[in-house]
């Protein structure tokens, strides 16, 4: 993530820190950048608390740096002291600051979630916050962050709790009968219910580190503790005889007057000034931070008139890469940007200002600002992306992929055009372009209604394009344009064969058998090297057979519509297939379906904890997903035997199982109680389907089981039989059936 970058300066808060120091100058060497160490220190100015960095000597080895606090032990010991103070100051005043919000603020954040305690944020640790951040310098912004990361997905469950609880609202207001309430006295009412789901809606949208640094942390000054250092010039003095340099950092976060006024105290103290900091001016008037450059430049001015040296103007990123609206990465000089993708580049990153920019490049030297506006100078470019993506170009070694894997990851949408364009040129080198459009519309037809059916059933409004196995259909379209040249030639060599007379009833059934059968073994063909099921190879083979007769009888028509014949027996043979494979779609679906559910329903029944609530899950999931579930409940719950009124063997058990089924399904605390479980066992992308499959499913299910037993509970057929055979009773919504 360099990113070109040529030197960088790491701040530390303790002297204590120095592996970490160390690393960062191997790395350093390692990547080819220089890279300066510094210690981060805080000095009462004016009253007020301000940051500097004490940027050490350039080491180009971590013994360079180990010789240097080495020989400085003593000279510099009050300095390395005070920072240990300031740190353990640092940390007792954020630990206050925690357990000041875990007591007070806490509770009213976690109202009338008490005894839910996964709905509820968790006390704010000060032992895991500095497990997240890198360094001890802890910051409101840290704070923010750290609760924002925490408080989010608590939030989350908390929708999607009222979300479920408002579709039970609706379901109850709808079918006040239709749930077995227990506890009524403690629900809330639906309007109540709709507006705290609205509510928390709302504050999920909105939620942002910054609301929450706004909230809970609005004070910059929020960490208050008492500096080591009140005394700047002293310890400028020690600093700069040990070779280090003092950098003022965010010198406008207690505002502009103040950091005036301590430039002007303490300028010469000072060798270097942010008059640029992302962290700090991300959400600064920019009148402010120019105001600000422009005074650091008169200083400078005066500074060259007398004589004296001269405050280096800087900007710095203070970028950790925990925000993301925060562009960190460093800067860069606009005329130092090459490469085919520099505009867009510029054009996708943050630009300092033009007088910050000028100050910048001319480093000590005060800038002229009214030269300017007739003089294009080249802006600081901001490294890190604020807005949408950027791919730079891969150059160097890159990995061949072969054809076949290359073929196997194409994108899905363009293989299937592939295929149907070669098995369209192939088809129309025979048949002409018009007879080839429509023998590949055929089978691209077929193929997709017998997905569509089988799935989805023949209501047109359930149908879905997602039921449609596309890739089958691209291979067929292929395939099929193979078995043009095929049949042709097999139609043409019969002709030359026949030694009859053409045109009558024992040509045409001769014909057609022998163009028949050519496409029946070419079709078992092509499906053994696709890989297919020997049922279906056989089925397709069986199939041609079938279109024998039928291609036969309509001969007449075709002929008289100049139809070609293997295009008569092609349509026939896929008239034939799309009855064959839809049927068998159709069973496999449900005999699959059937074998799911009758493992699934006793589960819910009889089973509690985890394993009744992931089973009634699977029954939502396939309910509301998967084709032809609805049907498949209704045949396993129905004391009729399928599509007949002849009752099972166990039909008295079947409508218990219904009986006892819906009373599971019907509690009401069902509907809490999963989405109780869902939000303690499942990642949020993953727990948001599921919460939709409650809130979608279950009042349908509900509906459907519902309607099964009103519809037997008023059939007195039914319950004649059920009398005659001895199986006991039916039980339903309280009445003895």
């Amino acid at each position: 993530f360099i990113k070109g970058i040529s030197s960088l300066t790491v701040a530390y808060g303790l002297v204590s820190d120095i592996d970490l120091m160390e690393e960062v100058l191997e790395a350093g060497n390692i990547l080819g950048l220089k890279v300066n160490i510094g210690l981060e220190f805080s000095v009462l100015v004016e009253g007020a608390r301000y940051h500097f960095i004490a940027e050490l000597p350039h080491f180009s080895s971590k013994e360079e740096l180990r010789s240097f606090f080495s020989d400085h032990a003593l000279d510099m010991d009050k300095f390395f002291k005070g920072l240990e103070i300031n740190r353990e100051s640092r940390l007792d005043a954020v630990r206050r600051l925690l357990e000041n919000f875990n007591q007070n603020t806490l509770p009213k954040i976690n109202e009338g979630f008490e005894n839910k305690p996964e709905y509820c944020l968790a006390p704010l640790s000060l032992e895991v916050l500095l497990a997240t951040i890198p360094n001890v310098n802890i910051t409101p912004l840290h704070l923010a962050e750290f609760m924002y990361v925490r408080y989010r997905p608590i939030l989350q469950k908390r929708v999607w709790y009222y979300k479920v609880l408002r579709e039970k609202a609706r379901y109850i207001a709808q079918n006040p009968s239709g749930l077995q309430q227990d506890q009524t006295n403690g629900e809330l009412q639906r309007e109540e219910i709709e507006a705290s789901y609205s509510e928390l809606k709302k504050e999920l949208n909105r939620l942002s580190p910054d609301l929450v640094l706004s909230a809970y942390f609005d004070s910059p000054h929020i960490i208050s503790y008492q500096s080591a250092f009140d005394d700047l010039e002293s310890i400028s003095q020690m600093l700069k005889r040990a070779g280090c340099s003092i950098r003022f950092v965010q010198p406008l976060e207690h505002g502009l007057e103040l950091a005036k006024q301590a430039l002007i105290k303490w300028s010469r103290c000072i060798d270097a000034v942010e008059i640029y900091n992302i962290q700090d001016c991300i959400g600064r008037n920019p009148e402010s931070i120019e105001d600000f450059a422009r005074f650091v430049n008169e200083l400078n001015k005066s500074a060259a008139a007398e004589g004296r040296s001269f405050l280096k103007p800087i900007c710095g990123s203070d970028a950790t890469g925990r925000n993301p609206k925060i562009p960190g990465m460093g800067f860069i000089f606009e005329d130092q940007i090459i490469g085919n993708l520099r505009k867009r580049y510029i054009k996708r990153h943050m630009r300092l200002p033009s007088l910050i920019s000028a100050m910048i490049r001319s480093s000590e030297c005060p800038v002229d600002e009214a030269s300017l506006q007739n003089a294009a100078v080249p802006s600081i470019v901001c490294m890190g992306k604020i807005s949408g993506s950027w791919n730079r170009a891969i150059t160097g070694d890159e990995e061949r992929i072969n054809p076949l894997r290359a073929w196997r990851y194409f994108n899905p949408t363009f293989k299937n055009a592939i295929r149907a364009i070669i098995g369209f040129t192939v088809a129309t080198a025979y048949i002409g372009p018009a007879y080839a459009l429509l023998w590949l519309g055929i089978t691209g037809f077929r193929n997709s209604i017998a997905d569509l059916i089988s799935y989805r059933g023949p209501k047109l409004s359930q149908w879905k394009l997602k039921s449609i196995n596309f890739d089958n259909v691209g291979q067929s379209l292929f395939w099929t344009g193979f078995s043009v040249p095929l049949m042709g030639y097999a139609k043409s060599t019969f002709d030359i064969l026949w030694p009859l007379a053409p045109e009558t009833f024992l040509f045409n059934l001769v014909k057609f058998f022998v163009i028949s059968i050519v496409n029946g073994f070419y079709l078992a063909a092509h499906n053994t090297l696709r890989g297919f099921d020997k049922n279906v190879v056989r089925a397709n083979l069986f199939r041609s057979i079938l279109a024998w007769p039928l291609a036969t009888i309509f001969a007449p028509i075709g002929n008289s519509l100049s139809i070609p014949s293997i295009v008569q027996t092609k349509i026939w043979s896929d008239v034939v297939a799309g009855f064959i494979e839809g049927g068998n779609k159709y069973r496999k679906v449900l005999q699959l379906r059937q074998k799911t559910l009758e493992e699934l329903i006793p589960t819910v029944i009889n089973a509690s904890g985890s394993a009744q609530y992931i089973a009634t899950m699977d029954v939502l999931y396939l309910f509301s997903q998967e084709p032809r579930t609805r049907t498949t409940i209704k045949a396993i719950l129905s004391p009729y035997a399928f599509f007949t009124r002849k009752l099972k063997e166990n039909s008295s058990l079947r409508l218990n199982m219904l009986l006892e089924f819906n009373d599971k399904m019907s509690k009401e605390s069902l509907w809490t109680d999963l989405v109780d479980y869902i939000v303690a066992n499942y990642e949020e992308d993953m727990a948001d389907d599921l919460v939709d499959l409650v809130v979608d499913g279950l009042p349908e299910l509900l509906g459907d089981l519902s309607g099964l037993i009103e519809k037997y509970g008023k059939d007195p057929s039914l319950l004649a039989k059920l009398a005659a055979k001895a199986s006991g009773t039916i039980r339903g919504s309280g009445q003895a059936k």
